[in-house]
């Protein structure tokens, strides 16, 4: 019988991320291009199926004003 993946959904932290990007007036293009990812993994960070690295995980805290603890930690 195959194994599966366990999943490493993370849709509460997406949701942090999108809320703070809607609440700086950006797009999700418009974050990717400042922060120097694809549009499509601005997306995927939104949707909890993609964990961001460090630099990028500072790179978007810092052009949404705020901190990485607040957009990706385990807390609320």
């Amino acid at each position: 019988m195959p194994r599966q993946k366990a999943s490493r959904r993370a849709p509460e932290r997406g949701h942090r991320v999108a809320v703070a990007r809607k609440r700086s007036g950006l797009s999700q293009r418009q974050l990717a291009d400042r922060t120097g990812v694809a549009r499509s993994t601005v997306a995927r960070i939104e949707l909890g199926v993609h964990q961001p690295s460090v630099t990028v995980a500072l790179a978007i805290a810092r052009e949404l004003n705020t901190t990485t603890e607040r957009l990706f930690g385990g807390g609320r």
